[in-house]
C-alpha cells in the first residue's frame, strides 16, 4: 500500500529553475538579434586598389568598394554614395587604405600631378634625400672658357620625392629620383634637362 501511494505521488518541480530557463531563452533570442544587427551594420566604402600619389586625379580603376563596419567613424570616409572619380588626391594613399574625405579635393587650386624621373649627378643631390622629402630643383649651367657665368635658376620648389635610388649615389654615379610635379610644370622641368645640369637640395631644412 505504501509503495502504491509513493508511486502515485506527483513529482515536485523546483520553482527556482523556471526563471533560469526563461533567462536562457531570452539570452538566446537577444544573441540572435545582436548578431543579425551586426551583420547588417556594414556599408560599402571606397578603398585604394593600388598606391596613389598626392596630386593624382582619381579614375575608375583606382578604387574598389569594400564592405566595412566603421562605427562612429563612418562620416570621415567616402561611402559608395559619394563618387570620388575625377577628384584630386591631397595626400598619398597606400594600397588597401580607406579613402578619407580629407584625402580628396575637387577644387581647381589643387592640380593633378605627374611622376617625373630624373637622373642627377651624385654630387648634385643633397645628402640623405629620402622618399617623401620635399626638395628644390635648380638649373645650373657651367660656364665655358670666356663665357660669362649664369646665375642658377630655381626651376621648381618644394616638390615631393616619390622614389629614390640611393645605391647609385653610393657608388659615385648618377642618382635616380622621381618627383611629383604638377602637370603644368612638367615641360618646364624636362626642358631644363636638355642642357646644363640639375641640382637638387632639401627644402626647409
Amino acid at each position: 500500500m505504501a509503495l502504491g501511494a509513493a508511486m502515485r505521488k506527483p513529482i515536485a518541480h523546483n520553482p527556482s529553475r523556471i526563471p533560469l530557463a526563461i533567462a536562457l531563452i531570452c539570452a538566446s533570442f537577444l544573441s540572435a538579434f545582436f548578431l543579425a544587427a551586426a551583420s547588417n551594420s556594414t556599408s560599402k566604402f571606397w578603398v585604394a586598389a593600388s598606391d596613389l600619389q598626392s596630386g593624382h586625379q582619381i579614375s575608375a580603376g583606382d578604387l574598389v568598394l569594400v564592405d566595412l563596419d566603421l562605427g562612429s567613424s563612418t562620416i570621415n570616409y567616402l561611402s559608395k554614395d559619394l563618387d570620388p572619380v575625377g577628384q584630386v588626391l591631397t595626400q598619398t594613399v597606400d594600397s588597401g587604405e580607406i579613402l578619407s574625405i580629407d584625402n580628396v579635393s575637387s577644387t581647381a587650386s589643387i592640380m593633378a600631378s605627374s611622376a617625373v624621373p630624373l637622373s642627377i649627378r651624385s654630387v648634385d643631390l643633397a645628402a640623405n634625400v629620402q622618399l617623401g622629402d620635399l626638395v628644390d630643383i635648380y638649373w645650373v649651367v657651367d660656364s665655358q672658357s670666356g663665357e660669362l657665368p649664369q646665375d642658377p635658376v630655381l626651376i621648381l620648389g618644394s616638390v615631393q620625392v616619390i622614389s629614390t635610388d640611393g645605391k647609385s649615389k653610393n657608388f659615385g654615379t648618377d642618382a635616380a629620383i622621381t618627383v611629383s610635379v604638377e602637370q603644368t610644370q612638367v615641360l618646364r622641368l624636362l626642358a631644363a634637362t636638355t642642357q646644363g645640369r640639375l641640382v637638387v637640395i632639401s627644402s626647409n631644412v
